[in-house]
């Protein structure tokens, strides 16, 4: 369905607001409270890692569907996603691989062994906020934060019950339920949220994905020294997609469909007045399962083929800490984790072939155990200085002991904040790369996880009269002991540590604010360099060259309008620049680059009924992506998204 934009959406675009009066949201708050950083909520002030929050409220009056949306603006990151609503979609953060950064719920683990995630299905039901924090942060999470941590929080239950409901429709048969519902009292609170999202893809054919997203979070305090969090969520999706590993539209049927539970448990208990104990659950399951089945009847040499895959993954952890706080602004946690990891899959090809027919399966079902301890200590001196360090031991049935370390510094004189952090990070090698025994992949037991050192430094200014803060951060990572593919003899190890690249540059943020009006804009300059081919004998990976699908030029603008009580506005104007990717379509497969990128989203929401009281409110949502129409792809061969118009009414308190 293609779209036209009329003179009166654009009227609605430019003025509008939400159901109840708030200030405009923008991507870097002033002064929130994180927790992701160090696991222990501070203001985001104290920091001495680069972090960025995005709120619930920005996401709920852009409307997005998902975490990788909002994960567009931020400093230093790429996302990219293959084919159309549904397709894979990766985060690569400051020059780092799409394995090298953690993804959390609520303090659940979602990585898969290895650090693997796709943010396709990653929905924003029920989000109160989200923190990513840019860097090393192995210390704090364990294998896989490696260039930094994505944490989703999700909505606190408390004050008055309350609830919204809304619907929506428009582009490429797409259409959007959401509900969601809170309130608490002095000693709990709950909050719960659906959100539903079905479309018709951009391909001719063959092209649908659904998803549902339930979540749900109980807060609880039984007593005055007692609290504890207890979140859930489960997601189910298909994702209906025509085309092959180069982009061509060939297959009518192919399908994957996954499931995803998340369960986590956070409670703590105060001592004393020093000393406080928590303890943290975590389990996280996963089902997918990937169908093609021969497009029509065998052809007429009696030829059909068919293949399917089935696999299921699951992390489960329990932490426990001790947390000593001698002073406002000082503490000091020793803590022990254990983790447990399994995957398993089955694959299934079969063909037909002349009234035969063969099949060929391929079973797969590992485990393995992680022990951890940790020492971490933060501190503040007079108000102007604030240190913090960190060492952790990880311990892994299949790879061994890794240590890793950090240190961040802040200082802060006047309206200025200097900053700086050092430290390194591990990713750990996945159960195929360990363990593999087939005809073409055979598992290599010796392999080390991957590594970097990084180190960063900061500067932070807050305008005068409070309207903002202007940031500078500058960053370099060395990334060593890269696992390549590597063709061997029969029943010889197919993974080596050989390769190496650095990747380094500068990040800017402007985040200013004056009444109703909130202005965001970042950019971002990154270096990567390959600084040891290995094998050398693929364009993915070039001596000298540059990492694949990291632009070097990114940026954004992004500005919240409320002109009147009942309107309010978002414009966001995203430029990603030129970068290399690899052509896969001729043989052999070429480099190429792709062309910059320049797209621009507005989203408005008017009152139609205002809330008042008990009694609910009706709003009119209207939101418009890529509204210049163009034509771009983030991985060669995949189109993005052309025009899109969604349009709906928003009830509640």
């Amino acid at each position: 369905m293609r779209v036209r934009v009329t003179p009166v959406i654009l009227l609605l675009a430019l003025a509008s607001r939400p159901l109840t009066a708030q200030q405009p949201a923008d991507t870097v708050q002033l002064a929130p409270v994180v927790v992701t950083p160090t696991r222990r909520p501070a203001p985001l002030s104290r920091a001495t890692e680069a972090t960025t929050v995005v709120t619930g409220a920005e996401l709920r009056l852009r409307d997005l569907d998902v975490v990788a949306d909002a994960l567009r603006d931020v400093p230093g990151a790429a996302v990219v996603r293959v084919g159309s609503a549904g397709g894979v979609t990766s985060l690569f953060l400051r020059g780092g691989n799409s394995n090298d950064v953690k993804v959390l719920v609520d303090g659940v683990p979602m990585n898969q062994s290895g650090g693997a995630f796709d943010f396709a299905d990653l929905s924003t039901a029920n989000v109160d906020r989200i923190e990513i924090v840019r860097g090393p942060a192995s210390v704090i999470y364990g294998a896989d934060a490696v260039t930094g941590v994505v944490q989703v929080i999700t909505r606190r239950g408390d004050g008055p019950a309350r609830g919204s409901l809304t619907a929506e429709a428009g582009s490429f048969g797409s259409t959007v339920i959401d509900a969601s519902g809170a309130g608490g009292g002095a000693h709990g609170g709950v909050s719960a949220g659906l959100r539903r999202l079905d479309t018709d893809g951009t391909y001719p054919f063959n092209s649908h994905y659904r998803n549902t997203t339930g979540s749900v979070r109980f807060d609880g305090a039984p007593d005055a020294r007692t609290d504890l969090s207890l979140t859930g969520r489960y997601s189910d999706r298909a994702y209906r997609f025509p085309t092959d590993g180069s982009g061509a539209v060939i297959d009518s049927n192919q399908v994957t469909k996954g499931r995803q539970l998340v369960l986590g448990l956070d409670a703590g208990r105060r001592l004393s007045a020093l000393w406080q104990a928590r303890v943290a659950l975590a389990v996280h399951t996963g089902r997918d399962e990937f169908d093609d089945a021969p497009d029509g009847p065998a052809d007429t040499a009696g030829f059909a083929f068919a293949s399917s895959r089935d696999a299921f993954t699951a992390r489960r952890s329990v932490d426990a800490r001790l947390i000593a706080t001698p002073g406002h602004a000082t503490a000091i946690v020793a803590g022990a984790m254990l983790e447990g990891e399994h995957e398993r899959q089955t694959s299934l090809t079969t063909s037909n072939f002349g009234g035969g027919a063969a099949a060929e399966p391929d079973s797969f079902d590992r485990s393995r155990v992680t022990r951890a301890a940790y020492l971490q200590a933060s501190a503040e001196a007079a108000g102007r200085v604030m240190l913090d360090a960190g060492l952790r031991l990880d311990d892994n049935s299949a790879f061994g002991t890794f240590v890793t370390a950090r240190g961040g510094a802040a200082l802060r004189f006047g309206s200025t904040r200097l900053r700086a952090t050092l430290g390194n990070a591990f990713k750990a090698p996945t159960f195929s790369e360990i363990s593999a025994a087939s005809p073409f992949e055979v598992g290599n037991p010796d392999l080390r996880p991957e590594r970097t050192t990084s180190w960063d430094a900061g500067l932070e200014q807050r305008v005068s009269g409070g309207f903002g803060t202007l940031a500078a951060t500058w960053f370099d990572q060395r990334f060593h002991d890269l696992v390549q593919y590597v063709p061997a003899a029969p029943g010889e190890p197919t993974y080596r540590n050989l390769a190496a690249a650095r990747a380094h540059g500068l990040e800017l943020v402007a985040a200013l604010r004056r009444g109703r009006v909130g202005l965001t804009a970042q950019y971002s300059w990154i270096s990567t360099r390959v600084t040891d081919a290995g094998t050398g004998d693929s364009p993915v990976f070039l001596a000298d060259a540059p990492l694949i699908r990291r632009p070097a030029h990114s940026g954004r603008i992004g500005l919240a309008v409320g002109p009147a009580p009942w309107l309010r506005t978002f414009a966001n104007l995203l430029v990603i620049g030129r970068r290399d990717d690899v052509d896969f379509r001729p043989f052999p497969a070429e480099r190429v680059t792709l062309p910059t990128v320049v797209t621009l989203e507005l989203a408005a929401e008017v009152d139609l009924v205002r809330a008042r009281g008990r009694s609910p409110g009706v709003g009119l949502r209207v939101r418009v992506e890529n509204l210049f129409d163009r034509r771009y792809e983030t991985v060669v061969g995949f189109p993005g998204r052309r025009r899109a118009l969604l349009a709906g009414v928003r009830a509640g308190l």
